[in-house]
């Protein structure tokens, strides 16, 4: 049940994205996915900054650069889209087989 509630809100986040995609587009006149670094500057910039400073220096930089920057360059319509699929299927209610033997 954990599984598929957190794949319907990967879905719906998914769906955001979609729309910010699309709003995006309207803007700039060209198809493009936004990263999730785009998505999360959009919100809060000072935070994604923030973040990148705080990882940068209290532990290893290249854990930031280029380890972290290359996961927020993925598209966040096809990175939670495909993780909210992904467990859905796996989560997915299946058959009760009861019997041992059908009639």
């Amino acid at each position: 049940m954990v599984g598929r509630l957190l794949g319907w809100l990967l879905v719906g986040l998914a769906l955001m994205c979609f729309g910010a995609d699309a709003m995006a587009m309207l803007e700039r006149g060209t198809f493009g996915l936004l990263g999730l670094g785009e998505l999360w500057a959009a919100l809060d910039a000072n935070s994604l900054t923030a973040v990148g400073d705080a990882i940068a220096g209290h532990t290893l930089p290249e854990l930031w650069n280029p380890g972290l920057t290359t996961v927020l360059r993925v598209p966040g319509l096809l990175l939670f889209g495909v993780l909210g699929v992904l467990l859905l299927v796996l989560f997915r209610k299946r058959e009760r087989r009861d019997r041992l033997f059908a009639s």
